[in-house]
């Protein structure tokens, strides 16, 4: 008995990656002036952010407010002021809009890529249950970019943060973005090898980057504090 793969469309690859591609061009031309206008506005953010940062290192210093504490209350130091939204034009409220959906768009690629994981694994002895990584990993792929994208509109677009933590989490997210992306062709284009120890071994990889992500985000909400005992 002969076995035979089936082998997925090249067109509809390509239809994918086009998408992606074409999403991200897109919104790269609709920040030029947004980004612009808003980059001031950020600029002065973070300088303010920095300035009460410096207060607060004095402050810990002179005894008047712990070190933990000072770390807790940085995210609500990072937090952008309420803005009169009347005043802001159409495509300043779309981005604004679309860079808020990271929390919620962030939950499909740390769902997806730790699920493609168990399921290459058990699938070693179980072939039934191998049939999902591919669409598992190429989801993620598809979703992680996308959310890093969100992640930079939400954050504003700078190289370095004045809050060391978020700086860690943009980065990251950058790469696991990048890596989800190209695990997702890897999937695509070589579906026999989605079980094999070179795929387990980098959804290994990516699991831990997002679970390390994941503390990155939940401190910047809560605290570096957030999971202790």
């Amino acid at each position: 008995m002969v076995l035979t793969v089936a082998m997925p469309r090249p067109g509809l690859l390509k239809g994918v990656l086009a998408a992606i591609v074409t999403f991200l061009f897109l919104a790269g031309l609709s920040l030029s002036s947004p980004a612009q206008a808003h980059e001031e506005h950020r600029r002065q953010q973070q300088l303010a952010a920095q300035q009460a940062a410096a207060n607060q290192r004095q402050a810990a210093a002179t005894g008047q407010m712990s070190a933990e504490h000072m770390h807790e209350n940085m995210g609500e130091m990072m937090m952008e002021p309420a803005r009169d939204r009347s005043q802001m034009s159409i495509a300043e409220r779309l981005l604004d809009w679309l860079g808020r959906l990271h929390p919620i768009i962030v939950h499909f690629p740390i769902a997806f890529f730790p699920a493609a994981l168990f399921t290459a694994i058990v699938g070693r002895r179980r072939p039934p249950f191998s049939a999902p990584v591919q669409f598992l990993v190429v989801a993620g792929g598809i979703l992680a970019p996308i959310s890093a994208l969100l992640g930079w509109l939400n954050g504003g677009w700078t190289l370095w943060d004045a809050d060391p933590l978020l700086a860690v989490h943009r980065w990251l997210g950058t790469g696991i973005g990048v890596g989800g992306l190209l695990l997702a062709i890897w999937a695509w284009r070589r579906p026999w090898e989605d079980r094999g120890g070179g795929m387990i071994l980098a959804l290994t990889l990516m699991t831990i980057a997002i679970a390390v992500q994941g503390w990155f985000g939940g401190a910047l909400v809560h605290g570096v504090e957030h999971l202790k005992w």
